[in-house]
């Protein structure tokens, strides 16, 4: 999702004015990332060199996005007196807050890629089916980029990695903090600028990427964190099969020194680096069959040019 902040002309800049991701740095999350997937996925993000982010439409719970705008909607009517007195701030968020939102949200949702703060959760490997799963690290502050982004002027949302909020009080805490940085932030000088389009813009795939942060405490013992992103204006998602029907997807590269690129610095950097992955665990249980599965993965990294850690669950653990 991207705007021009600066100006409403249809003139529109060569290059990015600027990137940055949907929600405040403060949301952003700095320890450990553990993805768990498939071990056929696996040699798809390490052959290809990506990461697929899915459509929050799609995931296990088809009623979490409602359930964060809900939460969104139903803080401001409480506590909407609290933020700032800064008039845009207020029409803005009365205007999209008003206008259907739940709706909006579902249409046009954020992408994630679903990850835990742990790789120890025996709940996520009895998911991924134990032996064919594996959990991947992965450096939290890499550069991630949907691949092959097209040329666009203005602001355009980078993902960025945020824990997933479960309780109620640490939902509106969230919220507050979101929505109290409008007025500080980075979008500020759109909001204050007399382009009021381009704010809401902005400030809808603010919302969009806040609802996607937040799920049903019955989920809080999956701890977990996601990568929420945004599909490029002008550009259309990836579809695959699965047992939940036709998903769309959104490809996602390691893009390191992705901001020398937005300064026409492009011979500096790399748009389809290998995944910074620190380490691999193979799932349980552990025994000669997990050696095995060691192996294995740590061939297919090497093969791939990548020298991470291939380690056990260290779970005793089979499923039935």
């Amino acid at each position: 999702m991207t705007a021009d902040p600066l100006d409403a002309k249809d003139e529109p800049a060569p290059i990015h004015r600027g990137a940055f991701g949907p929600l405040p740095f403060s949301e952003h999350y700095h320890g450990p990332i553990w993805h768990f997937t498939d071990s056929w996925a696996l040699v798809s993000m390490i052959e290809k060199k990506q990461l697929w982010a899915t459509a929050a439409t799609m995931l296990n719970d088809p009623e979490e996005l409602i359930i964060g705008a809900s939460r969104i909607i139903q803080w401001y009517e409480r506590f909407g007196d609290e933020l700032p007195k800064h008039l845009q701030l207020h029409l803005q968020l009365t205007e999209i807050l008003n206008d259907d939102f739940v709706s909006t949200i579902l249409a046009s949702p954020a992408y994630v890629v679903c990850a835990s703060t742990d790789y120890r959760v025996l709940n996520q490997w009895r998911n991924y089916g134990a032996t064919s799963g594996v959990a991947v690290s992965i450096d939290p502050h890499a550069e991630l980029i949907p691949a092959s982004p097209p040329p666009m002027a203005g602001f355009m949302f980078l993902p960025q990695w945020v824990t997933v909020a479960y309780e109620p009080a640490e939902q509106d805490e969230r919220i507050r903090r979101v929505l109290s940085n409008i007025t500080g932030g980075q979008i500020q000088p759109v909001l204050d600028s007399p382009n009021a389009a381009a704010a809401n813009l902005l400030i809808r795939g603010l919302l969009a990427a806040l609802a996607a942060s937040m799920k049903d405490s019955a989920y809080a013992e999956e701890k977990e964190v996601r990568l929420i992103s945004y599909l490029p204006e002008g550009a259309d998602p990836r579809h695959r099969g699965s047992a939940r029907g036709v998903v769309p997807y959104l490809e996602i590269n390691h893009y390191p020194n992705f901001s020398w690129d937005l300064m026409g610095l492009g011979g500096l950097t790399d748009s389809n680096a290998a995944l910074p992955i620190n380490e691999v665990r193979v799932g349980p249980p552990d025994g000669e069959s997990e050696r095995q599965r060691i192996v294995g993965v740590t061939s297919l990294l090497r093969a791939n040019g990548l020298d991470a850690a291939v380690n056990g669950s260290t779970i005793r653990y089979l499923r039935a």
